[in-house]
């Protein structure tokens, strides 16, 4: 027996000794002990060649000699799908997909199979948790529930080009990869990772070792072959995809499933894209049918109005209307709390700052809690001046705001409104819902003049301040009415 050393599952730094904590990435409870075998002199060469390592002739061009290239790009069959992935599928590309058990993930893959089987394209599903009957059950519900919405289904037999779909329920690497080169599929489908394991090495599935050696050699099958390959991947209990960090950075593009509001709907964001964008992001809806696109997510996050403030987001080339929540009372505790859902925690501190200072509002001693309705979690700071009025509202006791008013602007240490980008294209969509009034940063002449006709009243405002003094000129507060308990 060899030595022991403890590897991190996160950064995969190792350490000789455990001491709870990674030295390397500081996290807490990753450390894994591994033994390493012994080698002998003997056995430092490899008797024979690496069984899985595909074969291809490499030559070494100069960058100038390159020929440049169209990725060719392959519909999902979901709009939003293809949206967050840039365009669609690109030929070759590995693309892993992630989120929480039961969110969906085999779910979007089996109908991007479906939906290539009915393009005339072969498709190797790899199963390593699911039986194949088991896999078939579920796809018999999915598409059950399709053909009663879909009358082209219908017209088909609903079992159009299933033929198509090749199941392979199988964990070992060598096989599958067989498979691949055997079957020469135009689209390859692993679920998942994690159960895939080498017969060359000694450590279980879902090991560091095993996880890199089975996306290494899919990687490279994706580029020889120019197959594109989705790989799903189980997450750790923070949320993360499990295992090393260097899965993420060996394939092209990563996506991550997001569950919002009342579980129904599904968020797909793209960490990491080679093809496209990694600011756009896809709506789903879970039905009976499977994973079903939103076109247009603000009708979805404004429902139920409360009388909070919206703002307009900006997710890659789409804007999207969410409403900000607050809620200020006085504080029974020393240190009085602070929550925040969907936003930055220390941002709502430092908006709290802004206002506490330049609107002179004691805040110190209240309880705060502020929502972004609908779930949705938002990291643009174009939400901050939405988030400061929302406060102000409720701490002064204010009247609910009128339903066609929105405000847009983050909010500086100075107390200023700074200007955002793509402000026309977040006018456009409130304009679109039915808003009137807008409370915006101050505005250069060519931004106004590409603003007129949108039929959207623009309250220019340069600081807090004055975006307040605005905000009262639509909201007051309730006259005080006397009431007697019996």
């Amino acid at each position: 027996m060899g030595r022991q050393v403890w590897i991190c599952s996160s950064c995969s730094a190792e350490s000789l000794g455990y001491f709870g904590q990674c030295q390397s990435c500081g996290a807490w409870g990753t450390l894994e002990k591994h033994n390493l075998e012994k080698k002998s002199k003997k056995n430092l060469e490899p008797k024979t060649k690496h069984s899985l390592f595909v074969d291809a002739e490499e030559e070494i061009f100069s960058l100038a000699d390159i020929e440049d290239e169209s990725y060719s790009r392959l519909s999902s069959g979901s709009g939003e799908f293809d949206r967050v992935l840039g365009g669609g599928i690109v030929a070759g590309s590995v693309n892993l997909i992630g989120g929480q058990p039961g969110i969906g993930k085999s779910t979007i893959l089996l109908q991007i199979a479906f939906h290539a089987s009915n393009m005339g394209m072969k498709v190797l599903y790899i199963s390593a948790e699911e039986s194949s009957s088991q896999l078939k059950l579920r796809a018999n519900r999915l598409f059950s529930q399709a053909m009663k919405k879909d009358p082209n289904l219908r017209e088909a037999g609903g079992n159009a080009n299933w033929d198509n779909i090749l199941v392979y329920t199988e964990s070992n690497l060598e096989k599958i990869i067989e498979a691949i080169k055997s079957k020469e599929p135009s689209l390859v489908i692993v679920d998942s990772i994690q159960a895939i394991y080498n017969p060359n090495l000694d450590s279980i599935p879902g090991t560091i070792s095993q996880i890199k050696e089975s996306c290494s050699n899919l990687v490279r099958s994706a580029k020889v072959f120019n197959i594109p390959i989705f790989i799903v991947g189980h997450i750790n209990k923070d949320g993360d995809i499990a295992g090393p960090k260097i899965l993420e950075h060996m394939v092209d593009t990563v996506l991550q499933f997001e569950i919002v509001k009342d579980e129904s709907l599904r968020i797909l964001r793209s960490i990491k894209n080679r093809f496209g964008s990694t600011d756009e992001l896809a709506v789903f809806e879970m039905s009976e049918s499977g994973l079903e696109d939103i076109v247009d997510p603000s009708q979805i996050f404004l429902e139920q109005r409360s009388g909070g403030v919206v703002t307009a987001l900006k997710e890659g080339r789409r804007p999207i209307l969410v409403e900000i929540q607050s809620l200020v009372i006085s504080s029974e505790y020393h240190n009085p709390r602070r929550m925040a859902n969907g936003i930055d925690y220390s941002r709502l501190h430092q908006i709290l700052a802004v206002m506490e200072k330049h609107l002179n509002i004691p805040l110190a001693k209240n309880d705060i809690y502020v929502n972004v309705a609908g779930g949705l979690n938002i990291k643009e700071t174009s939400s901050d001046l939405a988030i400061a009025l929302s406060i102000f509202l409720n701490s002064q006791n204010f009247e609910e705001l009128p339903g066609d008013f929105l405000a847009l602007g983050e909010l500086g240490l100075s107390g200023e409104i700074r200007q955002l980008s793509n402000l026309e294209l977040r006018l456009k969509e409130a304009a679109k819902l039915g808003f009137k009034k807008a409370i915006v940063p101050s505005l250069k002449k060519e931004i106004k003049q590409s603003l007129k006709g949108l039929g959207i009243e623009l309250f220019e405002a340069i600081s807090i301040k004055q975006a307040v003094y605005y905000l009262k000129q639509f909201v007051k507060k309730p006259a005080l009415q006397k009431t007697s308990v019996k």
